[in-house]
């Protein structure tokens, strides 16, 4: 499936890629030089087999068909959407793959499916219900776009693909688990804890008046899952690993720790024992294994 944009001003046609941000920044994919648009405005990025719209915490937003963006939209076939007065068409072509016989593949390209080691990352922002009902739409939109634009950056610096957003969490992946990867997990996980800590100090006017703050929890395991292609041009992780990060994130509330990481990780990377604390083994739900579990009370090099 490929998808583009189509500036009505200049009536120029741009070829999305898998992630395009919009911005008057030079580095940007599409590129708008006004200065009403922020440097990085908003981000279209493709997953779960379709494009998806996320403004980045721009001062002035993102508008789809007319509506301020103040959560993560699908984008459709014929949609506006507008920076500042600067406005695109959206279209896309091409099918979601049909489920196919193997007799009738032909010379079609099968795509190719790994079974590798992985390290897997998983961040969600605590609280998100309360925010959204405690917090004005154009005030939400802002940080939690503000949020998908360092997740972006911290996990691409750390040499980790990001797989997904899903509203308010991200499911990333480093493809090889070495000491380097291990402890760039480590160091994106640090630097998403600063990214809030940033974004509650940047906004003091929206966390102090509802008495919250502005935190995430991060999970990290290793495991071996299925990796490639599971749709047409889209890549992603399936296996029993990745649902136990999930699970392992959400033990941060009942924990009362923002980094969790599986005795897995602790077995591949034994000097970041002393990082952490051992809470044991705990049954997750949907699992009948145990997992064992640890907290980060500090990380390394600190």
């Amino acid at each position: 499936m490929n998808a583009f944009l189509h500036r009505t001003e200049t009536d120029d046609t741009l070829e999305l890629g898998n992630v395009s941000i919009i911005g008057r920044s030079p580095e940007c994919q599409v590129l708008i030089e006004d200065p009403r648009v922020s440097r990085r405005h908003a981000m279209i990025r493709k997953q779960d087999g379709g494009f998806y719209l996320f403004d980045l915490g721009s001062f002035n937003g993102s508008y789809l068909n007319g509506s301020r963006v103040t959560a993560t939209r699908q984008l459709k076939n014929g949609d506006t959407i507008t920076f500042a007065e600067h406005e695109f068409q959206f279209s896309e072509t091409g099918d979601q793959p049909a489920v196919i016989n193997m007799e009738d593949l032909g010379g079609s390209t099968i795509a190719l499916i790994r079974s590798t080691p992985v390290i897997i990352l998983v961040s969600d922002i605590k609280g998100f219900t309360a925010l959204s009902e405690e917090i004005e739409a154009d005030d939400l939109a802002q940080i939690i776009g503000s949020w998908y634009s360092d997740c972006e950056r911290i996990l691409s610096e750390e040499g980790s693909t990001v797989d997904k957003f899903i509203g308010d969490c991200v499911l990333a992946y480093w493809t090889s688990v070495t000491p380097d990867t291990l402890h760039g997990a480590l160091r994106a996980a640090k630097k998403l804890l600063a990214s809030c800590e940033r974004i509650y100090l940047e906004r003091p006017d929206v966390f102090e008046s509802i008495h919250r703050r502005f935190e995430v929890g991060v999970a990290i395991h290793t495991g071996k899952v299925a990796y490639g292609g599971m749709s047409q041009g889209e890549f992603t992780l399936v296996g029993d690993p990745v649902n136990l990060t999930f699970r392992l994130e959400s033990m941060t509330r009942e924990l009362q720790s923002n980094v969790l990481v599986s005795g897995d990780f602790v077995r591949a990377l034994p000097e970041v024992r002393s990082h952490c604390k051992n809470h044991g083994v705990h049954r997750v739900k949907g699992r009948a294994q145990v997992v064992e579990v640890f907290s980060v009370n500090s990380f390394p090099g600190d």
